[in-house]
């Protein structure tokens, strides 16, 4: 069942490009370039702080919009930056003092872009730190990214176990 709606999906977006002329143009490659290379600024930016040990709040407010929706394999969502710090806390805690700086995301294509908007898979890798995390620890991570004010921030997050 989940397959089949998310070919559904996928398959109404590509009617939908299809139908609609133009929509190319709406997305020159110039802006999603320029989108692509700010999304992996701010992930260049959450690995550093990552390294340094900043505090959850500190890089859950680096990337996330105030109303994020983190959706995991376990029951249940996320939603907000308060959840966000936690769940960010409890991201830390679970690989060790110093294991943020063996942590990096990288970008999976495909990715969907425009000037306002950036949708891509991702793969986040943190080395392991014994004895807190014994395993090296993959996740694959599904990221929506809305321009703000602010800059670049995830809007809507899915994390999954495991590489691509």
């Amino acid at each position: 069942m989940k397959n089949t709606v998310l070919w559904a999906y996928a398959a109404a977006l590509g009617m939908t490009a299809g139908v609609v002329p133009g929509i190319a143009l709406a997305n020159p490659p110039a802006a999603q370039a320029q989108s692509r290379a700010a999304v992996e600024s701010v992930l260049r930016a959450v690995e550093a702080a990552l390294a340094r040990g900043d505090t959850a709040e500190k890089v859950t407010k680096m990337l996330y919009a105030e109303d994020i929706v983190i959706t995991e394999d376990e029951p249940g969502s996320i939603r907000g930056l308060a959840a966000a710090t936690q769940g960010v806390q409890g991201f830390i805690d679970s690989y060790g003092p110093g294991g943020g700086k063996g942590c990096k995301f990288t970008l999976v294509d495909p990715a969907v872009a425009s000037s306002t908007t950036f949708t891509s898979y991702l793969s986040l890798s943190c080395k392991a730190n014994p004895p807190v995390l014994k395993d090296n620890m993959d996740l694959r991570l599904l990221y929506s990214w809305k321009k703000l004010p602010q800059g670049w921030r995830v809007v809507l997050e899915t994390v999954q176990a495991g590489k691509f």
